[in-house]
């Protein structure tokens, strides 16, 4: 969830706004599970196998641009969404835990169902990151013993950080190697 700075920071800016957790939560559940299914054929397609994984990539952005694409049309057209819902719709669709999941799918060789496990199981950690950033965003304003320079954002980057490495260890693997 925290791979990247990109990550990090719409996480941050989403846990600001708690009533659109769950939005942002099935949005993203739903962009893991359609590129999980995308690759998960795409990879059965013999020529797809002989690319390198550069191509691999770029194959997989391809097609979660399109379905962000064709979600975006049918939000607007059948549901009037408006700008900002889009923009968080966007968000969702190109999130590095999003772009992430059909690599570690592909690496981990996992079948149709786990994908599926995988795709669920992204959506659920992202809630439950926002919901303990949110946590850690209320007690960092309300703490009085963080000197004055590194109030807000850098205590709360110093929190991410931290939050990152305990998730982490839940893997049983180890980091960077």
């Amino acid at each position: 969830v925290f791979s990247a700075a990109y990550g990090i920071s719409e996480a941050v800016r989403l846990s600001k706004r708690p009533k659109h957790f769950f939005t942002t939560s099935l949005s993203v559940t739903a962009f893991s599970l359609y590129i999980y299914f995308a690759a998960h054929f795409a990879d059965k397609i013999p020529i797809f196998e002989k690319l390198g994984f550069s191509f691999r990539f770029l194959f997989y952005v391809l097609i979660l641009t399109l379905g962000y694409l064709f979600a975006a049309v049918i939000m607007k057209k059948l549901f009037h969404a408006d700008k900002k819902f889009l923009n968080s719709l966007g968000m969702c669709g190109v999130n590095t835990l999003v772009i992430a999941l059909p690599i570690i799918g592909y690496k981990a060789s996992l079948s149709l169902s786990e994908a599926i496990s995988m795709g669920i199981g992204a959506g659920v950690a992202f809630t439950l990151a926002l919901l303990l950033i949110n946590g850690g965003m209320k007690f960092i304003h309300r703490n009085k013993y963080i000197p004055e320079f590194m109030k807000g954002t850098p205590a709360l980057f110093i929190y991410t950080a931290l939050l990152s490495l305990a998730l982490s260890s839940f893997t049983g693997d180890f980091l960077y190697i």
